[in-house]
């Protein structure tokens, strides 16, 4: 058996031992209705608190706001999730012993509401995402005006929404979503992220690798447009990837000689 072999008979058998241990209470509608509830209900509150916002506000909030978005996406995931040494223990071991045990490079696609215990993130999580924007949030408001904090707050929540649907893209198997632009970016960088010898290197970023390409951890050589627009080309990836990911094909050939 070759590693790319393992990698799949291994996922496999970890899916059928995750599946038989589900709760019989667990539901994946109602998991995907608290994300939206909470941070819909985030949105509205934040949207009827608006009043006459200035184009200023809008736009002096929303972009760093999102940036901010990025780079928490970002770090939270490098350093929180797949990090040993990180301060959230439990949220680590159930990303690296979980999530990526589920969905490996083999093991991208899901099956039905019960397989998204594995692929949503935990409830506790919108909630930590739009909770890290109340500081900037009152500070906006105290320093400049209530629109422009409760703007913060629905950039937010609005992003953990985008957070969450391009990462669910990111693990459905469809022939256009690879010809989307921005999609299909963000989907060939995922697919890297869930080989097991690149997920605690390469391609942190969930939605768009702008702080993956400004910090390094972007498997490609190109600068931030040059990332985003990517798409499903390799071309430019990183030599030492490249090197990387050929001894793989390698050693996967080899097993599969010795097999027969």
């Amino acid at each position: 058996m070759n590693r790319k072999q393992e990698i799949f008979a291994r996922s496999n058998a970890f899916r059928e031992e995750y599946r038989a241990s589900t709760p019989g209470w667990y539901r994946g509608e109602v998991h995907l209705a608290f994300t939206l509830l909470f941070t819909g209900g985030v949105i509205w509150y934040c949207i009827s608190k608006i009043g006459g916002a200035s184009w200023m506000e809008w736009t002096y909030v929303v972009a760093p706001m999102f940036l901010f978005g990025n780079w928490a996406e970002w770090a939270g995931h490098r350093y929180l999730l797949h990090s040993p040494k990180s301060l959230l223990k439990p949220a680590y071991k159930r990303h690296v012993g979980t999530h990526h045990q589920f969905f490996s490079d083999q093991t991208l696609d899901y099956h039905g509401q019960r397989d998204w215990r594995a692929l949503l993130f935990p409830p506790f999580a919108p909630v930590l995402f739009v909770l890290a924007a109340l500081p900037p949030a009152l500070l906006l408001g105290l320093l400049w005006t209530a629109n422009a904090g409760y703007i913060a707050m629905l950039t937010m929540a609005a992003y953990f929404l985008m957070y969450e649907g391009l990462h669910t893209l990111s693990h459905l198997e469809h022939p256009l979503l690879d010809r989307l632009p921005l999609i299909n970016t963000v989907r060939r960088m995922h697919v890297l992220h869930h080989n097991p010898d690149f997920m605690h290197t390469r391609n942190f970023n969930l939605t768009f690798p702008i702080c993956d390409a400004l910090f390094g951890t972007s498997d490609l050589n190109k600068g931030v447009i040059g990332t985003l627009f990517n798409g499903m080309s390799n071309e430019a990836r990183k030599p030492e990837d490249q090197a990387k990911l050929a001894k793989q094909r390698v050693d996967r050939a080899i097993g599969t000689d010795a097999t027969v």
